[in-house]
């Protein structure tokens, strides 16, 4: 059997990993309790500002395979877990795994400075 190699994704750029670099210098001057509760909010808010950004890329008129690709994964998951739900959705007792992105859904559309 023959296995195609991943997709090569969009590579990070130096801005994105500068504001890595001091999101994790900030945190790691943290005592070992407050770095914890600072990485338990921080898991939070990516879920959220994550959604958020896949809903204004959309509105900026990104593609879900260029939005994929700077997520490091396929067009498919990104599509499952942000499209709209129109398509497919859930049953009334069922949840949705992407309730962060209900939650921006609901607020009007993102202003996108060019």
């Amino acid at each position: 059997m023959i296995v195609s190699p991943a997709p090569p994704y969009h590579a990070s750029t130096a801005r994105a990993d500068e504001s890595v670099r001091v999101v994790m210098e900030a945190i790691d001057t943290l005592p070992i309790g407050d770095r914890l509760l600072a990485l338990r909010s921080i898991a939070g808010l990516v879920g959220s500002r994550r959604a958020g950004t896949v809903l204004a890329a959309r509105t900026a008129g990104m593609s879900w395979a260029e939005i994929a690709d700077r997520l490091g994964t396929s067009r498919q998951a990104v599509w499952k877990r942000f499209g709209p739900e129109e398509v497919d959705p859930p049953s009334p007792r069922t949840y949705s795994s992407c309730a962060s992105y209900k939650a921006v859904t609901t607020r009007p559309p993102l202003e996108i400075a060019s």
